[in-house]
């Protein structure tokens, strides 16, 4: 992984983290990031249809889960509110990279939740070409979807392209059709590099533009049926140095722009009822230190300018300039029986909002902050490992929490934002017992996070435009919780998966604890996997608890089980690997309702249905 720093083993680590590879993404062929990562421990889904899913990390959503391309921000505002989408292709991707907990030491106060990395490329010198290709269809949504890359690479250059387009319907389930639930999507990256023995830059465009529509609820007279455009232009350039004569070993400078804007469009008249723009600018830099006897380490700094603005009858917040600064380091002792990590980031942000409405001039807010962490592992036997984590994490209020006033249906919801509300700060611990054997392979993760002055949406009993009138506060809270997975070996071509997982969070206070919104229910996985040369057939279930432990003014949702299946088979040959694979979901044609889902009330899961991807790569 390098979500974390630098290239390490997930074995070796020390942060929490995880990885879902382009296999496995190929065979699943997710339509959004937030149905790539559903499955995988401590990791749900937030959505409001099929098109704008996004992960929740131990029950953190929005602001505190960072999601970030090749380490860079995407500059969209998939943050903000249910019904914005990530701009990101998810059937171009290597592999989606997760640091569970607290990630802002190297990724700032909008990651206390955790980083969601989507690796398109290493930006490494190739030689030769290499490429891909996938296909997509399925039942069900009638999905259909492709996607294709290459790299060429020629003495000190190396060029870059991939592209695809991806399409779904109104996807079904045991009650019907989700209507508006479609989505579409296409975009491309070119990029190319020139790399040296000790020095490289390179430079990278991705265009995406996106399509989806939101369900609505059929028992509102006159609901209003709305889709969105989200496009996306982002420029990137690279630069770094490696075998310095100096303490700094090697240096990576990044300056990357993102041009982002989409329209909330009424779909009977055509016509935008809001469009947002939000344009940011950020920089990086990262120095490598040279190895002093057991110290190793980095440090750099990294920040931000975005100008943001909206238009229309969502237009909740200001036109707002965002500026922001940090500088952090992390460094590394390693002894023969244990290494220790510790590191520390300081960072600024401020807001300059220019408007005026019925509260008076909004004012200027400025945050300075400062996380820590301080991490150990320890091997216990062969294989075993013991880590521990115990960090100290800075958030400074979201744009839209400090200056939101009106409606916002994306969030059913009539929000009022508080330009008073203070920063939050987390202290908390993560322990894990990782093992890696030939034969058995396992993970147990504990975590207990306590947050002071957590800002959060409270609902009313009052509503105004029909939407629930909703004040931003702020409370102490609690997030407490636990991700088990295990796999062993049954026989020579047969294992055995398995993982659990499960979160409580409430808000703490002198009347007792209650428990936040959206937060997902306790869940388990089991499965088989066999394989046989290229032959690979793992049928699962999926088993979640009912969910009773729910905000006031929130719903409950009952337990499930879902059976899927899943085949795929693999042709080697010289230069080139070929794979075709099946899945069969939800086999029973479960009806089943995701806690986490902002329309869960009126949207269940997806039905049975059936898929078919073929790729191929060469080299």
């Amino acid at each position: 992984v390098t979500a974390s720093g630098d290239e390490q083993l997930t074995s070796t680590a020390i942060e929490t983290v995880s990885v879902v590879g382009s296999d496995k993404l190929a065979r699943n062929s997710p339509v959004s990031i937030g149905d790539a990562l559903q499955n995988e421990p401590g990791i749900a889904k937030r959505s409001e249809g099929a098109g704008n899913g996004r992960p929740i990390i131990r029950g953190f959503d929005g602001d505190r889960v960072l999601v970030v391309a090749d380490g860079m921000r995407t500059g969209s505002l998939g943050a903000q509110s249910g019904d914005h989408a990530e701009p990101i292709d998810v059937l171009s991707l290597e592999k989606i990279e997760v640091v569970k907990g607290p990630a802002t030491l190297l990724y700032g106060s909008s990651a206390i939740g955790g980083v969601v990395n989507a690796v398109q490329s290493d930006d490494v010198a190739q030689q030769g070409v290499r490429g891909y290709t996938t296909t997509v269809g399925a039942t069900n949504s009638d999905q259909a979807g492709i996607n294709a890359g290459v790299t060429f690479g020629v003495k000190e250059w190396t060029f870059r392209f991939n592209g695809g387009a991806q399409r779904s319907g109104d996807y079904q389930t045991p009650l019907g059709a989700i209507d508006n639930s479609y989505t579409r999507n296409a975009g491309f990256t070119a990029g190319l590099g020139r790399y040296t023995d000790r020095m490289f830059a390179s430079f990278n465009y991705t265009f995406d533009d996106q399509r989806y529509g939101i369900p609505y609820d059929h028992s509102i007279p006159d609901a209003e049926i709305v889709y969105l455009t989200p496009v996306r232009n982002s420029f990137q350039f690279n630069v770094g140095w490696t075998a310095l004569p100096s303490i700094v070993e090697s240096a990576k400078f990044t300056v990357q722009y993102n041009d982002y804007h989409h329209s909330e469009i009424n779909a009977l008249t055509d016509l935008a009822n809001t469009t947002f723009q939000n344009n940011v600018l950020v920089y990086r830099a990262v120095l490598e230190q040279k190895p002093l006897e057991r110290l190793t380490g980095s440090f750099g700094f990294w920040g931000q300018h975005r100008d943001y603005s909206s238009e229309g009858e969502e237009a909740l917040a200001p036109p707002t300039i965002q500026n922001s600064f940090a500088a952090f380091g992390v460094e590394t002792l390693s002894f023969s029986r244990a290494s220790l990590q510790f590191g520390a980031r300081v960072e600024h942000n401020g807001y300059t909002p220019s408007f005026t409405d019925e509260r008076g001039q909004l004012p200027d807010r400025s945050f300075t902050g400062i996380s820590t962490a301080v991490g150990v592992r320890v091997p216990l036997w062969s294989s075993t490992a013991l880590v521990a984590n115990y960090t100290t994490s800075y958030r400074a209020p979201a744009l839209e929490e400090l200056y939101n006033n009106g409606p916002h249906p994306g969030n059913d919801a009539f929000e009022i934002g508080n330009p008073d509300l203070t920063r939050e700060l987390a202290n908390g611990i993560d322990v894990s017992l990782r093992h890696t054997g030939d034969r058995i392979r396992a993970e147990a993760n504990a975590y207990y996070y306590h947050i002071n002055d957590f800002i959060y949406l409270a609902p009313t009993d009052m509503y105004e435009d029909g939407l629930i009138v909703s004040y931003y506060e702020q409370a102490n809270t609690r997030f407490a919780g636990t991700e088990v997975s295990f796999d062993a070996q049954l026989a020579r071509d047969l294992w055995w998966r398995s993982s659990f997982d499960y979160v409580n969070a409430s808000i703490v206070d002198d009347s007792g604890a209650t428990p936040l919104p959206r937060i997902p229910p306790m869940r388990g996985r089991l499965a088989l996997e066999y394989t046989r040369g290229g032959l690979r057939v793992s049928p699962e279930v999926v088993l979640a608890k009912d969910q009773n432990q729910v905000f006031p003014t929130e719903t409950p949702t009952a337990g499930y089980t879902v059976a899927n299946l899943g085949a795929s088979y693999s042709f080697a040959r010289e230069h080139t690997v070929q794979v075709i694979s099946f899945e069969a979901f939800n086999l029973g044609n479960r009806l089943y309702y995701n806690n986490s889902s902002f329309i869960k009330d009126i949207a269940p899961e997806i039905g049975r249905g059936f898929r078919l991807a073929y790729s191929i790569k060469f080299f």
